[in-house]
């Protein structure tokens, strides 16, 4: 009886070519949008990871310090006083190439006969060049990068490598080539310069100061942790070497979920594919199961038959859908590595890196995804009597039934998904959890808000175009148990596109309204370089008088952007010294005391960013212990102002209370303010002819375009994910209109035999797919309004501490329902065509 059922099962499946591709496309969609993207954001983040263990070595844990760096004189006390041995003093900094000024380049600065104990990935390869350590530390101004630097340089040994750094141009003599021998040490070595740390000190002009120290120490040894943290000065820390990587993949993590949550979106959908693929089988197939039945075939061997089905589908999808989302992971790569190195932090050539783990999670998602969609079709398809399995119009009748309880069940989703979004904390998982119901409860109400439409359709049709009016929201109705699943695929995707469009254009209204709030001066100089150089600070004060004596500047004001210890780890602090106008660039998110500016410049005060407010739960009037140059120092808040720039949020403190407590460390961009009949673009010249290189001067209409350009910027990969999710949604659309073609042959073949004509019913078909876009457009408006509320209050507050305003835009709504009519017409028209061409004696012949 095996052998009976499996010839069968080979033979239907093999005349029936159009549904196997459709169920194998369904599933390749599904899993290759999430292998895709775990692949991207995995592979970004393990550049980084990687990048940072090459260069580090054995290294346990690093002394970092804030912007002002490293006093040489800690590496001293370390070695000679405590006695710790394994040290390797660094100092690294980013420089530019006069022979590639588009290329940003690290300077990386070691003690090579210290740094060969860490085994850092690029040891081997110094090794074993003409030029050995000796050389670099005994010939001055000398340097090693890689050979595919070289290249791109036109560089050979012996040659020289023009540097642009904040101490001006510096020469070094390359003395040594590094070759790259796999692909880590290509990436860490691509824009690696190495010198010995007396060299670079001298080309930074970071005389008697240190970058980090990196250390190889017992993590048991708790004695001598202690000792060296309390040897450390007051800008000082020592983390662990994995500290960083676990930092930098917290920071992301929001962003991760948020991605990985659009993947699962795309499953979802190609999940209905596949449940509309797996039941029109079971459904074509009914007769014959009807007859395997009588023959003695039983139910439970019916079961398996169709599961085993499946789970072959389930492999080759599967398959095909991690080849096709390793190809789709490599193009998406270079967007969410854009999008980390705007937001986050650099990540430099990122290159795909495939896991075992990761391919058996799309091996978990595709076979566990399709048994999951079929489960049920498998189930109806063995329960049912003999009789019923032969009738084909008990389905639609219990169809309908069924559709009843469905939506009972939908609105109860839609409740416990709203709850759930209300009653989660700050849990962004269960957020998206919410979602997830509210978009399932909507699929399950589908097919009765359907019967409801097409019945108010039908007598609507029926009074202006008698009764072929009334014949395509009949066909809809006929077959619900295929169109039901398809208006809800499609409702899901384009629901999820319109929510997505609310999202981000209230987010661009919001950042565009707060940019446009922060520019207050006419023209901003930015002042880029190393905070640690001794002589920063007086140059920029130099720069500073300098542009406030030129004529046409009323006033300034300026920013610091560096870093500070807190109780919560080193975090961003900005220091502002500020005037009348520069203080209307806060947007505060409580109402302001009249002494809030008073007692921000004077007493010991400061601002934080919402993100940080949020992640953090701090409220105003709350203190926070910084570490100053004097000790640990309690500030209070007074006040939380919004800032969309990053999404972990930072601290600000005034000018004047910063030198109180910290050395100076001069600007980082000073904001120029003109007298109101000043000529802009002569005095951007004259400021322009006072400055170096590396330092620019921009307007503030420049810095607006600039900043929504990052911001359209970071979210293409959001863009790219949306239209992955309609076009498996079309898919699945197609996909039910081609199994309704050969459901509908005979019954087709009826109506051109009464007279029906090829081009009225090509127009029939073309309605109903109208009809089957029409409805899901219309469910699709208030379920992306839903959505788009829950993604602005609840996912993306919980994600990353931003609050945004609500923008209603009724474009979406309409380019929402003209994509579901668009995504329906164009899945219509090949079966719309195909059943006009059918010839009305062959149609009636089929059995």
């Amino acid at each position: 009886m095996k052998s009976v059922l499996n010839r069968a099962s080979r033979n239907f499946l093999w005349r029936h070519p159009w549904q196997l591709v459709l169920a194998i496309l369904g599933i390749t969609l599904g899993v290759a949008v999430v292998i895709a993207i775990d692949l991207a954001l995995e592979s970004a983040l393990q550049s980084f990871e990687q990048a940072s263990g090459a260069l580090s070595g054995q290294a346990s844990h690093k002394i970092i310090a804030t912007d002002g760096g490293l006093e040489e004189t800690l590496y001293t006390r370390l070695r000679v006083d405590m006695g710790l041995q394994k040290l390797s003093p660094v100092i690294q900094d980013n420089v530019y190439t006069r022979q590639n000024p588009d290329n940003r380049y690290i300077l990386y600065g070691i003690d090579p006969f210290i740094e060969k104990t860490f085994q850092s990935s690029w040891q081997s390869q110094l090794e074993s060049t003409d030029k050995g350590l000796v050389h670099l530390i005994s010939k001055p101004n000398t340097a090693l990068i890689s050979a595919l630097t070289a290249q791109r340089l036109q560089l050979d040994i012996g040659g020289h490598l023009l540097l642009s750094t904040d101490n001006g141009n510096q020469s070094l003599e390359i003395i040594g080539l590094l070759a790259s021998d796999n692909e880590v040490s290509r990436q860490v070595m691509e824009n690696l310069i190495i010198t010995d740390i007396a060299t670079a000190q001298e080309v930074l002009g970071l005389f008697g100061k240190l970058s980090t120290i990196e250390m190889m120490l017992d993590e048991d040894n708790s004695e001598l942790l202690d000792r060296i943290r309390f040897a450390l000065p007051a800008n000082a820390q020592l983390i662990t070497s994995q500290t960083q990587v676990l930092s930098m993949r917290q920071m992301t993590r929001a962003f991760s979920i948020n991605l990985t949550a659009l993947g699962l979106l795309s499953l979802l959908v190609g999940m209905f594919l596949i449940y509309n693929t797996m039941t029109f089988l079971v459904i074509q197939r009914r007769h014959l199961i009807g007859c395997l039945r009588l023959i003695g075939v039983t139910r439970h061997q019916i079961f398996s038959l169709i599961i085993s089905e499946a789970l072959l589908l389930a492999i080759i999808g599967t398959l095909t859908g991690i080849i096709v989302g390793i190809i789709l992971g490599h193009n998406l790569l270079q967007m969410v590595s854009t999008t980390i190195n705007v937001i986050y932090y650099r990540v430099d050539s990122a290159a795909l890196v495939i896991t075992p783990l990761l391919i058996l999670k799309g091996i978990t998602l595709g076979i566990g995804a399709t048994l999951m969609a079929v489960i049920l079709p498998a189930w109806e398809a063995s329960k049912g009597s003999v009789t019923s399995a032969i009738t084909r119009s008990r389905l639609e009748s219990k169809v309908r039934r069924l559709s009843v309880k469905a939506g009972v069940a939908g609105l109860l989703l839609i409740a416990g998904g709203l709850l759930l979004a209300l009653s989660s904390g700050k849990s962004i998982g269960l957020g998206l959890s919410s979602i997830f119901l509210l978009l399932s409860g909507f699929a399950l109400m589908t097919p009765s808000i359907t019967l409801v439409i097409m019945k108010i359709t039908e007598r609507l049709f029926g009074k202006f175009f008698g009764l072929l009016g009334k014949l395509p929201p009949r066909m809809v109705c006929a077959d619900l148990s295929r169109t039901g699943i398809a208006i809800a695929a499609l409702m899901i995707a384009i629901a999820a596109t319109i929510g997505m469009d609310l999202m981000i254009n209230s987010f661009r209204q919001t950042v565009s309204q707060w940019v446009k709030a922060s520019l207050q001066a006419d023209l901003y100089v930015s002042l880029p370089g190393n905070n640690a150089s001794p002589i920063k600070a007086n140059t920029d004060l130099v720069l500073k008088n300098k542009i406030a004596a030129l004529p046409d500047v009323q006033m300034l004001s300026s920013v610091l952007h560096t870093k500070v210890i807190t109780n919560y780890g080193m975090i961003p602090l900005s220091v502002f010294e500020l005037n009348k106008r520069s203080k209307a660039g806060f947007v505060f998110k409580q109402t302001q005391n009249e002494t809030i500016w008073n007692d921000f410049e004077k007493e010991p005060t400061i601002f934080l960013t919402e993100p940080y407010a949020y992640h953090h739960q701090i409220k105003v009037g709350d203190y926070l212990d910084l570490q100053t140059v004097n000790g640990k120092r309690a500030f209070q808040i007074i006040g939380i102002y919004a800032d969309y720039s990053g999404d972990q949020g930072h601290l600000a403190i005034s000018h004047q209370n910063y030198q109180r407590f910290w050395k100076n460390q001069g600007f980082t961009g000073i904001g120029v303010y003109l007298h109101p009949k000043a000529d802009v673009a002569q005095l951007k010249n004259n400021i322009r002819k006072l400055l170096t290189a590396n330092q620019t001067v921009r307007s503030d209409q420049a810095i607006y375009t600039a900043s929504m350009d990052v911001f359209e910027q970071t979210f293409t990969i959001t863009d790219a994910l949306r239209w992955l999710a309609a076009g498996i949604a079309f898919v699945g659309v197609f996909s039910a209109l081609m199994a309704l073609q050969f459901e509908r042959t005979r019954q087709l073949g009826v109506l051109r035999a009464i007279g029906i004509t090829p081009r009225q019913l090509t127009t029939l078909i073309i309605t109903e797919t109208g009809l089957i876009g029409l409805v899901a457009g219309v469910l699709a408006i208030p379920v992306g309004y839903m959505v788009a509320y829950v993604l602005i209050f609840v996912i993306y507050q919980r994600s990353f501490g931003w609050t945004m305003e609500f923008y209603l835009n009724s474009m979406v709504f309409y380019q929402g329902l003209a994509l579901a009519l668009a995504a329906a017409l164009l899945a219509g028209i090949f079966p719309a065509l195909k059943m006009a061409g059918t010839k009305p004696a062959e149609a009636l012949r089929t059995e």
